[in-house]
């Protein structure tokens, strides 16, 4: 079976029978599901709120409408995210059972594909027929190797769908939070105008700062990325409401 995967991860209990294997927490995938629920939360809602700004709305349905994109943005993304790694989750499942058929119904053939995997992975040509013979010996070993070799999953667990969920609604909830709260003290629409730009811009260098270290990638232009964004989010949802100020006028 040549089929390729990428992304879920399951743990290497794939007994015989294809016992399903258990959950658990993946730092990678958390920090896939934060880093997106920051951006999506943060750079919808500073071009929201900019955008209501400039249209001349007061400063109470700024409020209103802020929060209210809020609570939509996080119902939106967690259930987006659990649907999603639910729907992952079970392709991975589907493509495990698959192979243990592949296995059991043209067993040459899949032989075949264990040298050319293990030639792939620069295994000696003249070790090769006993390596292979070692892994068909086994039927679990043997649906452990292809899954991981052919089709790309790799040991440790499957992706948790609920905790996804909630790592992306609370994602969200904190990305939003630097254009909302200027918006909720007492101060006038204008200066909570700015300083929303300003919070904003400060939180997308600082959650770049974190992905660049948490990736490895340049801590500047990871930076310089998340703020580009959130400032270019901010353009438009001001443009777009400064307009719509203007027909309204």
């Amino acid at each position: 079976m040549s089929t390729k995967l990428r992304g879920g991860r399951v743990r290497d209990g794939l007994k015989a029978g294809g016992r399903r294997p258990r959950l658990s927490l993946n730092f990678r995938v958390l920090l896939r599901e934060a880093i997106f629920g920051v951006n999506d939360g943060l750079v919808a809602t500073v071009g929201l709120v900019s955008g209501e700004a400039l249209s001349h709305q007061s400063h109470g349905s700024i409020i209103i409408a802020g929060l209210s994109s809020v609570g939509a943005a996080m119902v939106s993304m967690s259930v987006g995210s659990y649907l999603a790694t639910t729907s992952q989750n079970d392709w991975v499942r589907q493509q495990i059972r698959q192979q243990q058929e592949d296995i059991a119904r043209q067993p040459h053939q899949e032989a075949e594909e264990v040298e050319d995997l293990l030639e792939d992975i620069g295994i000696p040509d003249p070790v090769i027929p006993d390596v292979r013979k070692t892994i068909t010996a086994s039927r679990p070993r043997w649906l452990k190797f292809m899954v991981r070799e052919a089709l790309g999953v790799h040991p440790s667990h499957e992706e948790t769908p609920l905790v996804n969920a909630i790592t992306m609604a609370v994602a969200v909830v904190v990305g939003s939070s630097p254009p909302i709260i200027p918006f909720l003290l007492p101060i006038s629409t204008i200066w909570a105008r700015d300083l929303a730009w300003a919070l904003s811009i400060m939180a997308a260098l600082v959650v770049g700062a974190l992905k660049g270290k948490f990736t490895g990638s340049a801590l500047w232009k990871s930076s310089l990325q998340f703020a580009i964004l959130a400032s270019l989010s901010a353009t438009v949802g001001a443009a777009i409401g400064w307009a719509l100020g203007l027909l309204g006028a």
